[in-house]
């Protein structure tokens, strides 16, 4: 393909990209790095991780699972009170990884207000308020 055939992106695609790309990467060491924190230090987690395993491996439900090992489900941004803590670090990194798009769709509402592109504008930042409110557990479908 010529260069004059080759499809051109905005700079606000780029920089989305950019940042979905490098903020899941982040995210995947965070998770990889907070179950570490978890097994090394099992005193210092939410939830007893012999406890958790030992309720999964007898095979029981997500509820009975939180209750054996926390005394029931703290919520699910417990990560925010308990940062330093093994689990809390690692569902801070899943958190983070499942709301990359938020993080890139600011910034490239921003590149397209820049460019005068509002409809684009107007497109990211709805799509980046969904975002938000299912992550917030504001809106959710919940039981």
């Amino acid at each position: 393909m010529s260069p004059e055939e080759r499809p051109t992106f905005s700079r606000a695609q780029i920089v989305y990209g950019q940042i979905v790309y490098w903020i899941t990467i982040l995210a995947c060491i965070i998770c990889m790095v907070g179950p570490l924190i978890a097994m090394a230090s099992v005193d210092n987690n939410v939830g007893n991780p012999h406890y958790l395993f030992a309720s999964i491996f007898a095979g029981d439900d997500a509820h009975t699972v939180w209750d054996k090992v926390a005394g029931g489900f703290p919520g699910g941004h417990f990560w925010a009170k308990n940062f330093t803590k093994g689990d809390g670090f690692t569902q801070f990194g899943l958190a983070l990884g499942c709301s990359v798009a938020l993080w890139a769709l600011i910034a490239a509402a921003f590149l397209y207000l820049r460019e005068k592109v509002y409809l684009y504008v107007i497109l990211s930042l709805w799509v980046a308020a969904l975002v938000f409110l299912s992550a917030s557990g504001i809106v959710s479908g919940g039981h």
